[in-house]
């Protein structure tokens, strides 16, 4: 999508605008789908459209050496300013705090800034929104951390020790800096380190289900072969612990991970990607229940595998077959449903189409058979050997 003179005009009156000081030159800094290596006049980014964006960068040393990846996401509001710079000595990015008489000094002087500002790759937009277009403000503050960047490195800190005067202490102290005996003794004396709690993603926990004694086996089996009651439990914990959580943020849920793993590079989301796959795809009693969040669902996993780079889906997602599995079980819950359901049934039976159209686009893009049983559903053959 290319804009006009017209179009382009209005956006740089109305979008907003990402203010960033003191990056070091040759640095990486991105704003959603659209990365660039920052030059000497580079001051942020111009034109960006209202909603939900990320930002992310890595600082360049004096070496030319790329650090790890930062970002963080922002709810952009029509001619927002934002300002953020960098701190060369913790090396962490900061708030730049603009009085009001310096944004309307800005505002009135735009244009003579204009020349150290990049324009938002607009051509990218739709992508971007077909990526994000669940994600909300809310959901933003609820999953990220505490001190909302997100970064591709661990923050790891040491457990803290406390000085103590006591002779059992001081012989302790003593045997710690003895020159270790072996590799296993070496090894003790290492560090207990943690990952520092402000710095985590808050991804929500998906509980796993407690049986009574009293379940029948039956009961037991459908519900290790339905996770719909794994699912209602899910949304019920989140309905009560925060306010006007709705099922559609697990797509939103979804699609935060997918983008903290796929620009972000923070590859511990892929297990929370993972796992709530795992979640939609294996929930018969919830299809019939949500239809419009399964509909949702088809489009969001389309534009995320559409997105998806060959090489990392084949080394990583199609390890241990976990999407052909997890798709086929949906597509087979789909058909269950819909097959008892009647045509007057509109949400199902588009649930329905979709889910055909999204099975032929998988066929053919990554040759996956579902008409066929995956591997870990043949019966296995067990040899009498007496």
């Amino acid at each position: 999508m290319s804009l006009n003179d017209y179009e382009a005009n209005k956006l740089f009156e109305a979008g907003g605008i990402f203010l960033f000081f003191d990056v070091p030159q040759n640095s990486e800094f991105g704003i959603d789908y659209n990365c660039w290596k920052t030059g000497e006049n580079f001051k942020g980014v111009k034109m960006i459209p209202p909603g939900i964006h990320f930002i992310y960068f890595s600082v360049s040393d004096k070496y030319g050496n790329i650090g790890i990846r930062n970002g963080f996401f922002h709810d952009f509001k029509a001619k927002e300013i934002v300002a953020k710079k960098w701190n060369q000595q913790t090396e962490t990015i900061e708030d730049y705090c603009l009085s009001e008489e310096q944004i309307e000094n800005f505002r009135q002087r735009k244009r003579e800034f204009d020349k150290y500002l990049g324009a938002y790759p607009y051509n990218e937009y739709k992508r971007w929104i077909s990526l994000t277009n669940c994600i909300s403000k809310d959901l933003v503050e609820i999953l990220q951390p505490e001190n909302k960047i997100i970064t591709s490195g661990s923050s790891l800190v040491g457990k803290k020790f406390t000085l103590t005067r006591s002779p059992e202490k001081k012989k302790e102290k003593a045997e710690i800096f003895k020159v270790p005996s072996s590799l296993k003794e070496a090894e003790k004396r290492l560090p207990d380190m943690q990952h520092e709690e402000c710095t985590n993603i808050r991804f929500s926990k998906i509980q796993e289900q407690s049986f009574s004694k009293e379940i029948s086996p039956v009961e037991l089996t459908a519900r290790h072969i339905d996770m719909s009651h794994k699912m209602e439990l899910f949304i019920k914990n989140q309905t009560e612990k925060f306010d006007n959580w709705q099922p559609l943020n697990i797509l939103g849920e979804l699609q935060f991970a997918f983008v903290c793993l796929l620009i972000g590079q923070v590859y511990d989301a892929l297990e929370q990607w993972k796992s709530l796959i795992n979640l939609l795809c294996n929930s018969e009693n919830c299809v019939k229940k949500y239809p419009e969040l399964f509909i949702q669902f088809v489009q969001v996993i389309y534009f995320e595998l559409k997105e998806m780079p060959q090489d990392f889906f084949s080394d990583i997602l199609t390890s241990n077959n976990f999407l052909v599995v997890n798709l086929h079980n949906f597509f087979d819950n789909v058909k269950s449903v819909c097959d008892e359901c009647t045509r007057e049934n509109s949400s199902l039976f588009q649930l329905s189409e979709k889910s055909v159209k999204f099975k032929n686009y998988l066929k053919e893009r990554f040759g996956f058979d579902f008409e066929e049983e995956p591997d870990e559903y043949a019966p296995v053959i067990c040899q009498d050997t007496n």
